[in-house]
């Protein structure tokens, strides 16, 4: 599904924060991105969404085909979640949807939004503008946002952050149907509970170099053991 090959990402061109990065994430597959606070994993994961002016890429394939992280089609069917994100603080979850929906150009699916709300117990915050929001219902609005959009390619940015355990507990199984659904998901965390739970590899990012891939432990002390 995505192939990426020496991705390097910087604020100060002399220090990467990321250096030549290669990885690849097949359809129905998700992959744990883990490191340390400061590894550079947000800096990674906006750099493949264009979101980060300072970075480089050697090759970038979307379904086999090369593409840029500013091609039209690959940012179609990509969708970065941050872990915090203050954007559009007037907006609701419906406007943003909407917006979203022109912006992707994808149809609203009125029953998966139900469901995702509903999902996430966030009925009562559903026109309430973002600004009013607490960090855990913002998040839920931002969750509920990347699995409604139906991408191909899902990047989550510490998607636990801030929520509640019956809300992890569904994100664990959103991220599980998308996987179903061939989506490729790529999600970062401090929690190793999220790739017990969710992913088939890990991707260790240290001192600004990103490791081959490897099979994610069982347990997760032995996740945490690979950024001890």
């Amino acid at each position: 599904m995505l192939e990426v090959e020496h991705l390097s990402a910087w604020y100060d061109r002399k220090n990467p924060v990321v250096r030549d990065a290669s990885f690849g994430i097949s359809p129905g597959e998700a992959v744990g991105l883990i490191g340390v606070n400061g590894a550079g994993k947000t800096t990674m994961l906006k750099a493949l969404c264009h979101a980060h002016r300072g970075c480089s890429v050697g090759a970038l394939r979307y379904r086999g085909r090369p593409v840029t992280p500013a091609t039209a089609a690959f940012k179609r069917q990509r969708y970065l979640a941050l872990a915090e994100d203050s954007s559009f603080p007037t907006w609701s979850l419906d406007t943003f949807v909407r917006f979203l929906g022109r912006a992707y150009g994808a149809r609203r699916r009125a029953r998966l939004l139900d469901e995702l709300v509903e999902g996430f117990d966030f009925g009562r915050y559903r026109g309430a503008p973002f600004a009013s929001l607490s960090s855990g219902s913002r998040k839920k609005a931002s969750l509920i946002a990347a699995f409604h959009a139906q991408v191909d390619i899902l990047l989550l940015d510490e998607p636990v952050d801030f929520l509640d355990f019956s809300a992890t507990e569904y994100l664990y199984q959103r991220i599980l149907a998308a996987k179903e659904h061939g989506q490729a998901v790529l999600l970062s965390s401090h929690i190793a509970e999220s790739f017990t739970r969710c992913t088939s590899r890990l991707l260790v990012l240290s001192s600004g170099s990103l490791s081959a891939p490897v099979p994610t432990p069982a347990d997760s002390r032995d996740v945490a053991s690979l950024i001890a």
